[in-house]
């Protein structure tokens, strides 16, 4: 009976030993200085939400394309010099386009960012036309490249490209 109690002594020694060890957490990384615009913590490390960025999430990545742009247009073998301006309102940034686009018009044109780099196009209907268009655009150090393809008619779709340099 000695030896029972003994070894169930030592047994209970153990358990508790095991769950001691188990129950404890390793500390947890906390982000400094604090996550912003409501962006979790995660190994110490801020999760920003769009259209945010930085080590707190403090940046606005909206801003590596607002502003005005100059570049050329090529939509299926044509191409033509034009003038852009992007702006921000809201969680949406706009695109508007002067110079001979369709019918000599200006147009504006809602985007959406993705992340720091990519923007994307929403399908959306050309004032006073029957086309419409969607795609992407790429932000590489001070330019901006877009890929849209507007479509009209039955079953006509042009893709052009632009390639833009802050100005």
């Amino acid at each position: 009976m000695l030896k029972n109690t003994a070894l169930s002594s030592l047994l209970l020694r153990i358990i508790s030993l095991v769950i001691g060890i188990s129950c404890q957490r390793a500390p947890q990384k906390v982000c400094n200085p604090p996550c912003l615009h409501g962006a979790p913590c995660i190994e110490g490390f801020c999760q920003c939400p769009l259209p945010y960025e930085g080590s707190s999430c403090e940046e606005d990545a909206r801003r590596h394309f607002v502003g005005t742009w100059e570049g050329r247009r090529r939509c299926d073998g044509t191409r033509s010099g034009l003038r852009y301006e992007v702006w921000k309102d809201s969680l949406l940034l706009y695109l508007r386009i002067r110079g001979s686009f369709y019918a000599e018009k200006e147009e504006t044109l809602q985007m959406r960012i993705l992340d720091p780099y990519q923007l994307y196009f929403p399908p959306q209907i050309l004032r006073d036309t029957p086309l419409w268009l969607s795609g992407y655009a790429e932000r590489r150090r001070d330019s901006l490249f877009f890929v849209l393809q507007v479509q009209g008619g039955i079953h006509q779709v042009d893709t052009c490209l632009w390639d833009l340099k802050r100005r």
